[in-house]
């Protein structure tokens, strides 16, 4: 058994990390798993300790396979110290340096990010992604809606808080400016999911297939996006 219940209202879950246990006024026993492995189960009040040991029972397989999936994205993040920037998805140390002014200099070899300007001050680091996301962003769209014939009216970096892009009825396209943390190979698909919208506004089995067209690993991309949390 994944799970065993422990007195009238103790629970005992392995793998997660908190459990919180709510009587209310509520028809059906719920079980909810979050990301930082806590648990949530909410029972009915007249709800007894056999029907504890049944939904345990019959839940635990499920609860475990959240708890896995959720441990597995946590182990997928990419960790970044005080003194680093995560910029297309590799770790780049900051170093001042007063020359620059307001530029900057990417070594790639080096992994190193050089600018007269303290990219890691309060505010000024989001200002600066969000300026680069917008700058790659554009210059990967003209890219593939010139080679794919593809048209487009207006362009927004937002701070999207569940999404990476959209697409209106206007072929209005918006992109999460955390998206100048991911590799680029991951927002060359954001940029052809959308570009493609432009065409097809419902993820139908035609939109898929033109998207593979131009983009033949978007199955993996949307794994590593799954997977990823931005810094």
């Amino acid at each position: 058994m994944f799970l065993r219940a422990v007195g009238h209202d103790g629970i005992t879950i392995v793998g997660a990390k908190e459990i919180t246990v709510e009587r209310r006024m509520v028809k059906r026993a719920r079980i909810r798993v979050d990301e930082d492995l806590w648990v949530h189960v909410t029972l009915p009040l007249d709800f007894s300790q056999e029907e504890i040991d049944d939904l345990l029972e019959r839940k635990g397989p499920w609860v475990q396979k959240q708890l896995a999936f959720f441990r597995d994205r946590r182990d997928a993040r990419i960790q970044v110290r005080h003194d680093e920037i995560l910029y297309l998805g590799e770790v780049y140390t900051f170093r001042p340096l007063p020359g620059l002014r307001r530029n900057f200099v990417v070594n790639a070899t080096g992994k190193t990010i050089f600018s007269g300007v303290n990219l890691l001050a309060d505010g000024v680091l989001d200002r600066w992604y969000r300026k680069e996301a917008k700058r790659v962003i554009m210059e990967r769209l003209a890219h593939f809606a010139d080679t794919y014939s593809f048209t487009y009216n207006r362009v927004f970096i937002r701070d999207q808080k569940t999404l990476w892009g959209s697409c209106s009825s206007k072929r209005n396209l918006s992109f999460n400016w955390r998206l100048i943390q991911t590799p680029l190979d991951i927002i060359d698909y954001i940029v052809v999911h959308e570009l493609v919208h432009t065409k097809t506004l419902r993820h139908s089995k035609a939109f898929w297939t033109r998207v593979e067209s131009i983009y033949p690993q978007y199955r993996q991309a949307r794994v590593w996006l799954k997977n990823f949390h931005p810094g």
